[in-house]
């Protein structure tokens, strides 16, 4: 599988989300993408100026769960603020289609089945890093946002949620007994 890119554009009042290759976990880890999409996701919530999300997953051979999850959280964004669903547009008989039906991403997304890509002026989404906890918290919350979409997602993450949840406690207590030693 090929690395992983988040690309996007704004056409007018339309913001596009184009995910190509491999997003996540791979020969080459593209983990940083998911921060990036992360602060892409918190800055379209500091804005008002659009009017439609579109995610083009033409070109996207995979996405782990924690993508899969900020990607739910785009399209609970958009039904929020607009009222609607989003779209992605997928081919109708690959896998990243059977994962959104399977995941439930038809109760967030309307599922528009299109082989073609979107192909404009493009940019892509700038890695970012972060601290380690910062990290553990955006994974807890992608998760969860992916777990929140169904019951059979909460089951099937469970688990996950629990292991995060643990991961995130630990992380702040390490934090916090630094600081308490700094001060």
């Amino acid at each position: 599988m090929a690395a992983g890119q988040v690309l996007y554009a704004r056409f007018e009042d339309v913001y596009v989300l184009k995910f190509v290759g491999s997003i996540g976990f791979t020969d080459q880890w593209t983990f940083p993408l998911a921060k990036s999409l992360r602060l892409f996701i918190d800055r379209l919530l500091g804005q008002d100026d659009y009017e439609n999300i579109v995610v083009d997953l033409t070109e996207c051979e995979g996405m782990d769960s924690t993508n899969l999850g900020l990607l739910a959280e785009v399209g609970r964004l958009s039904l929020d603020r607009f009222g609607r669903k989003a779209s992605i547009l997928v081919p109708e008989g690959g896998r990243m289609m059977r994962n959104l039906k399977v995941t439930g991403f038809e109760t967030l997304f309307t599922l528009l089945d299109v082989d073609t890509p979107i192909r404009n002026d493009l940019e892509p989404l700038r890695e970012v890093s972060d601290s380690e906890l910062s990290v553990a918290r955006m994974l807890l919350e992608a998760h969860q946002a992916l777990s929140d979409m169904n019951e059979s997602n909460k089951l099937m993450f469970k688990n996950v949620l629990e292991a995060l949840e643990s991961d995130v406690a630990r992380l702040e207590a390490e934090q916090a007994k630094k600081e308490k030693t700094k001060g």
